[in-house]
């Protein structure tokens, strides 16, 4: 389980471009629960996921995980129980090595390393079987190099590669905003068969309302700091895409725009 409570963070504190993006905001994501969340620009989709996964410091409150208190903990620490997927597929990959280096990275993490070969040939097999499990045909290139593979297959092995060795949660930060819609589709079913399969606890950020309302058994929706809607279970499933977007309509006519 994942608890923050009552955080507060502020941008450019003290100055005449103070920011409040958190004020006494918390919430709470139980074991396997898959939590899309949606909003507009600034509301703290991205902030939120920041501050998790430690990238960036809270100004007042907690953050628990597993009844742990990781608030202080260094972003680097939190990522050997937090898997992260990033809007740009060059983010959670090395483009200028081979696929089978890549894997081998991520098959690595939390290990220490020492002189010797980065590369187990005997893991070989089992790079090859999870990358046929993408349906891509990625198993029969392992040496081509990251960066001349097409913006969808870096995605999907950076998805493949942040789920390799076992963690708590996955962060997926519009991990298909980047991409054309048929092989973002081609995405969203991989993300929702490895959730699915390795019962990972997810949040995800996402523009797309279709994927929010379709994927996942909770939807927040951010604005300003706050979540103004929280809809789990039953109350999720029965929520539409024109139902989120008419709370996006009635949020844009109360700030004027």
């Amino acid at each position: 389980m994942l608890e923050l409570q009552h955080i507060d963070k502020y941008y450019n504190p003290g100055t005449v471009n103070e920011m409040c993006l958190f004020k006494d905001f918390s919430l709470t994501v139980q074991d396997g629960e898959f939590v899309s969340i949606v909003g507009s620009n600034g509301s703290g989709k991205t902030s939120l996921l920041n501050i998790i996964c430690g990238s960036i410091p809270v100004d007042a409150g907690k953050i628990i995980m597993h009844g742990t208190d990781i608030t202080n903990m260094s972003e680097y620490r939190r990522h050997e129980n937090i898997g992260r997927v990033f809007q740009n597929p060059s983010a959670g990959t090395s483009p200028g090595m081979t696929i089978l280096e890549n894997m081998s990275l991520a098959d690595n993490k939390g290990k220490s390393y020492n002189l010797g070969r980065g590369i187990n040939k005997k893991r070989i097999p089992f790079y090859k079987e999870e990358l046929a499990q993408l349906g891509l045909g990625l198993e029969d290139k392992l040496d081509v190099q990251v960066g001349a593979l097409s913006g969808g297959q870096r995605q999907a092995i950076a998805l493949l590669m942040a789920t390799m060795t076992p963690i708590e949660f996955l962060i997926l930060d519009e991990h298909t905003a980047a991409l054309d819609p048929k092989t973002a589709d081609i995405i969203m079913r991989l993300t929702d068969k490895v959730v699915k399969e390795k019962k990972l606890t997810t949040m995800m950020v996402t523009h797309n309302l279709r994927y929010a309302v379709e994927y996942g058994n909770r939807l927040v929706m951010m604005h300003e700091g706050h979540a103004v809607i929280d809809a789990a279970g039953e109350a999720k499933a029965k929520l539409s895409v024109d139902d989120v977007l008419d709370e996006f309509n009635q949020i844009s006519i109360e700030c004027g725009n």
